[in-house]
């Protein structure tokens, strides 16, 4: 496996594909394609985002930069409690977010409010991204972009998973295009103006 922004290995066409992506308020489909590929190995899970984008807008490369801002793709992932999970982001240009979220559910599971580890930083973690276009020129029409990533085990301080174990998890998009209104897509939408309700993650199944 190379890392390197382009899904030509062969365990990418076993990996399983998520999506279609829809607006995270459950209503309505987005205005482009968004998908991701998952698979794992004895160290490390693997995501492999394909975006559709016309209008790729995107300036920050800091890392933990605010970049819901601009357009970015989001895996928030847990192992067991809703409580406490990892937040990880990529944008077009390859900049990283990496945030542990502690949240605070009321009895019926929705997030009153939350915290992050705003200093966590998975160090072994890696990523690369192909641009099909131009970041941040709104006069020309581009393809979308590619984020091949690897998180290592080791970084969300956990072993490798059991056959049938289970994880809590989800993804986003934030999709900017110039003149029109932001979308904010999921896989499995929250149903609220927040990506923060970890009641409504999907369920990861790790096979054999």
């Amino acid at each position: 496996m190379k890392i390197d922004g382009v899904l030509d290995e062969t365990v990418w066409k076993q990996a399983v594909e998520l999506g279609p992506f829809v607006h995270n308020s459950g209503k309505g489909a987005s205005r482009f394609n968004t998908s991701v590929k998952v698979w794992f190995d004895n160290d490390a899970l693997y995501l492999g985002w394909n975006v559709v984008d016309q209008d790729i807008q995107a300036t920050f490369t800091q890392r933990d930069s605010k970049f819901w801002e601009e357009e970015v793709v989001e895996f928030f992932v847990t192992p067991s409690s809703l409580k406490e999970y990892f937040e990880l982001q990529w944008n077009p240009l390859n900049g990283v977010f990496d945030a542990i979220i502690t949240n605070s559910l009321d009895s019926d599971g929705l997030s009153k409010n939350f915290t992050g580890e705003w200093g966590y930083t998975a160090t072994g973690m890696s990523s690369m991204v192909k641009v099909r276009g131009t970041v941040g020129q709104s006069g020309d029409t581009d393809e979308g972009w590619i984020a091949e990533v690897r998180i290592p085990f080791k970084d969300l301080n956990l072993a490798t998973p059991k056959p049938g174990e289970t994880w809590r998890a989800n993804f986003y998009r934030f999709n900017r295009d110039q003149g029109k209104e932001h979308e904010e897509l999921a896989w499995s939408p929250t149903l609220f103006p927040s990506f923060h309700q970890p009641s409504r993650f999907g369920y990861l199944e790790f096979g054999k």
